[in-house]
């Protein structure tokens, strides 16, 4: 009888130990990182740093959703990106520079190990694929545009759950004759719709299933929104549902503004969705919410107003927290205020763009500004620290760290981040900065411009020629960063 039940206790504690162990059928363990936060890292598209009201209360954009956030969270009015759609979003998912993890610019169609190849090294491991083998359930909606190639694909890239377009724009209205939709791997000619209500309801049934089971998850929810195709044309329907359209008109915004910011208002209110998913499942406070853009607004084609590097006067306001705004206005009549330039310059209007972080068991510094300076490579490291995974100590064939990036959680706990060196590269067109000071230039032979970023954000007093040792020593070491960033 004595032997029986040791051999009964062996047994029950095996079984304890498989369930504990227990993986699925990928491999992947199955058990709930015990005390670990859910993820939920919203990407808007193209959004304007002007165009988020808890930046700047002037746009003619409401988004009481964000606002809310904001409130509760805490803001990051000096993030800053890549100011192009897939190198940025390269760097939000490796804490490297897109020079160093391989998505230098766009992803491209050349194969793996062909000459101008643009896509994220093989032997650099995703934040997706750290969180998976954390234990998260891992989940991708909307807009993509990391690759399209075998390997590049979000399902080789640590997603369980792919539901969205692989490239860089989509139409936001969704028919069977006017989609690239993929579900996983395979093309999904069923889904129809608008394409911000169709990404919302997929990243909704990933949060309601998995909180079900109480597992971890990591929902990344990347909308087009508000990238083109936007309305220009009165004889053209717009992209934005018609009776957002209409509310914005109602109150006075202009017609060519209509669309653009009736998209902004549109998402907002999914975006609402979401959170109430979260609450009805009691996980609003284990959950990090992140919200950013991808990139500074976009603003082709059409000439911008008023734009200072063409000799345009600002507007002066006083007991604001900058004293001079300038409105970039393109096709997409989007707002960078008060920044110069827009998507694809490494002026602050390309490379400023919004961020609100929100988490209500470990915000303490809730409805404050943070004055740190962040990037988009932040957040791998950020997301990994909360999830407690594993991630390489030294860099894929460099010297620099494997994440570029650091951590923001200190600042969600109301500490300062230490100052640093930031540099950017992007078609030719340069930047560094340290500290406050930012050195930065137009093309490959574009003069190096000085500007004292705490005096003047918007980059209109521009003081090499007054420091020029400065403006020297920086460059020497935009050269020296370029070199080992193979930039």
């Amino acid at each position: 009888m004595h032997l029986t039940l040791i051999k009964t206790k062996i047994l029950v504690l095996a079984v304890l130990l498989f369930c504990a162990t227990a993986k699925n059928v990928e491999g992947k363990d199955t058990a709930r990182p015990k005390g670990k936060p859910n993820v939920l890292f919203i990407v808007s598209d193209d959004h304007g740093w002007g165009d988020l009201p808890s930046n700047w209360n002037k746009t003619e954009v409401r988004l009481p959703t964000l606002d809310a956030l904001a409130a509760k969270g805490v803001r990051f009015p000096n993030y800053h990106t890549v100011p192009l759609c897939g190198p940025s979003r390269a760097c939000m998912f490796t804490g490297q520079y897109s020079t160093e993890n391989g998505m230098w610019r766009g992803p491209g169609k050349q194969l793996l190990g062909s000459p101008g190849y643009r896509g994220i090294k093989r032997d650099v491991k995703m934040l997706s694929e750290h969180l998976s083998e954390a234990g998260y359930k891992t989940g991708a909606f909307g807009k993509w545009h990391l690759g399209a190639l075998d390997g590049e694909v979000p399902n080789d890239r640590g997603f369980d759950e792919f539901h969205g377009f692989l490239a860089g724009a989509h139409s936001y209205w969704i028919t069977e004759k006017r989609s690239r939709i993929m579900h996983n791997r395979k093309p999904d000619p069923m889904s129809k719709g608008h394409a911000t209500e169709l990404f919302t309801s997929w990243a909704e049934q990933f949060i309601r299933e998995n909180a079900a089971k109480d597992a971890s998850f990591f929902c990344y929810l990347a909308y087009n929104a508000v990238h083109g195709p936007l309305r220009t044309d009165k004889s053209k329907p717009p992209s934005a549902p018609q009776a957002w359209v209409k509310k914005a008109l109602d109150r006075g915004v202009s017609f060519l503004r209509s669309d653009y910011v009736a998209i902004l208002e549109h998402m907002d209110h999914h975006i609402g969705r979401i959170l109430g998913a979260l609450e009805k499942s009691n996980k609003i406070n284990d959950t990090v919410l992140v919200f950013l853009s991808d990139n500074g607004a976009s603003a082709e084609a059409l000439d911008t107003w008023p734009n200072p590097s063409r000799g345009h006067k600002p507007s002066s306001e006083t007991g604001t927290r900058e004293s001079h705004r300038c409105i970039e206005v393109g096709w997409s009549n989007a707002a960078n205020t008060p920044f110069r330039e827009h998507k694809m310059w490494v002026h602050e209007g390309g490379s400023a763009t919004p961020l609100i972080a929100h988490w209500p068991k470990g915000i303490r510094a809730r409805g404050q500004w943070t004055d740190a300076v962040g990037h988009v490579m932040d957040f791998a490291p950020t997301f990994l620290e909360l999830a407690g995974a594993k991630y390489p100590v030294k860099s894929h064939q460099t010297k620099l760290l494997p994440l570029a990036g650091r951590s923001l959680v200190p600042a969600f706990q109301g500490r300062r981040l230490d100052t640093r060196t930031l540099a950017w590269e992007h078609e030719g067109n340069r930047a560094i900065r340290e500290g406050k000071w930012k050195l930065v230039a137009k093309g490959s032979k574009g003069a190096w411009e000085l500007y004292d970023l705490e005096a003047d954000r918007t980059e209109l007093n521009d003081l090499a020629a007054k420091d020029p040792d400065r403006a020297k020593a920086m460059a020497d070491r935009w050269e020296a960063w370029a070199t080992e960033a193979k930039a």
